[in-house]
């Protein structure tokens, strides 16, 4: 008996002593394996595959012809109900045009798809949460210095101007020209350089969307803005781009402009991108304050904090989910980053976690990121096809 009880005495022991053993192995299989395999389209991606560009396209394309409204969405807010259906129109308009400056052969085939973007962002469906706010029209009181609306005519400008860099006599240029003209004159009188998103909130990314729609229209079709453009880029670099960390401040006093909220990804990242259709060197700043103040690893997938390392900090609307400190936006948001001044590594070690998180469905010759909806498929569409800048870390 002792002989037969032996070996097997003498095996689970030994499997025992393998157990950290298969434990390291175990460990090493679940950092390389998945994200590597994750990441694997990220290569094709980086270089604007057409297949894969047309793929995803199709998918906002679907989303942006269907009949959208604030209850498609479920927030929790009805605001951000809103700010979620204008940002899908945004976002997808602002894809479309990016897509047409990568592949100028289907410039035809996506001027109709922007102007339907813009046509939805100028509907009152759209515009409601912005009015719900404020009380008046963004459109209608574009005379009124007191109605700043940064948000809502920000971005709104900033799709207007790319596309007119795309389609210099486009249908739009007059309502471009007529905000550009009233944003410039509420920049050029506000005592902090800044204006409102909201009554008495007052966000730097947003103004960094005003700033880049009024000044490529300026590049686009010079007028008298050139000078108070310079000015307040130089106010604004001293003043909201915080100087231990190079990130943007997330929210300042609507009053004298100190900051109410800590230097975040989120804001960093989404302003980094509106501000490379204008300003490539500034925007390579934040993003290399980004990469190295934000940027890192989970068992090998990418990510981007959403605060500073050693600061705590919770979720929000902006921000996203959070995970170890990572966001969903700031994640999603430097993927265009990583593109735009040319990281392949970055690009890559992100890619691979929006490919796990998004889990991307093909079918019928659409790639829907299922996860997404129609404000997160639009959002990755403008991402992956931001346009890469002259310059790069390649």
């Amino acid at each position: 008996m002792k002989k037969e009880n032996g070996p097997t005495h003498f095996s689970l022991l030994s499997v025992m002593r393998r157990i950290p053993l298969l434990i390291v192995v175990f460990a090493l299989v679940a950092w390389q394996v998945p994200h590597r395999w994750a990441a694997r389209h990220a290569p094709d991606w980086y270089a604007s595959d057409p297949a894969l560009v047309t793929g995803v396209s199709r998918s906002v394309q679907a989303w942006v012809q269907r009949d959208l409204k604030q209850s498609s969405f479920n927030t929790g807010d009805v605001r951000f109900d809103g700010e979620w259906l204008f940002g899908t129109y945004l976002m997808a308009g602002i894809g479309f045009c990016q897509e047409a400056m990568l592949f100028p052969d289907r410039r035809e085939h996506l001027v109709p798809l922007i102007e339907e973007c813009v046509e939805q962002v100028l509907s009152d469906e759209v515009k409601v949460f912005d009015i719900s706010a404020w009380r008046t029209d963004p459109i209608e009181t574009l005379d009124d210095p007191d109605q700043h609306h940064a948000a809502y005519l920000g971005y709104l400008n900033l799709l207007l101007s790319v596309y007119r860099q795309l389609e210099p006599k486009n249908r739009f240029v007059k309502i471009n020209d007529r905000i550009s003209d009233a944003l410039a004159a509420r920049m050029a009188a506000s005592r902090i350089g800044l204006i409102q998103t909201y009554p008495q909130e007052v966000y730097p990314v947003d103004n960094c969307a005003v700033y880049s729609g009024v000044a490529l229209r300026e590049r686009l079709a010079p007028t008298i803005h050139g000078d108070m453009l310079a000015r307040w880029k130089e106010h604004f670099v001293r003043d909201y781009v915080d100087k231990e960390t190079g990130l943007l401040i997330q929210a300042v006093n609507f009053r004298d402009g100190e900051a109410i909220d800590d230097p975040r990804g989120s804001g960093t990242t989404l302003g980094l991108y509106v501000l490379s259709f204008v300003e490539p060197e500034f925007s390579r700043q934040l993003f290399e304050a980004t990469r190295d103040q934000l940027a890192g690893h989970f068992l090998g997938f990418g990510g981007v904090r959403e605060y500073p390392r050693g600061v705590v900090g919770f979720g929000d609307i902006d921000s996203g989910p959070m995970v170890f400190g990572f966001g969903m936006s700031s994640t999603g948001f430097s993927i265009a980053g990583a593109r735009i001044h040319k990281d392949r590594e970055l690009f890559t070690d992100l890619f691979s976690t929006l490919y796990m998180c998004g889990a991307p469905l093909k079918r019928k010759g659409e790639i829907e990121y299922v996860s997404g909806g129609p404000l997160g498929n639009a959002i990755v569409f403008a991402m992956l096809t931001a346009v890469p800048t002259a310059g790069g870390t390649e």
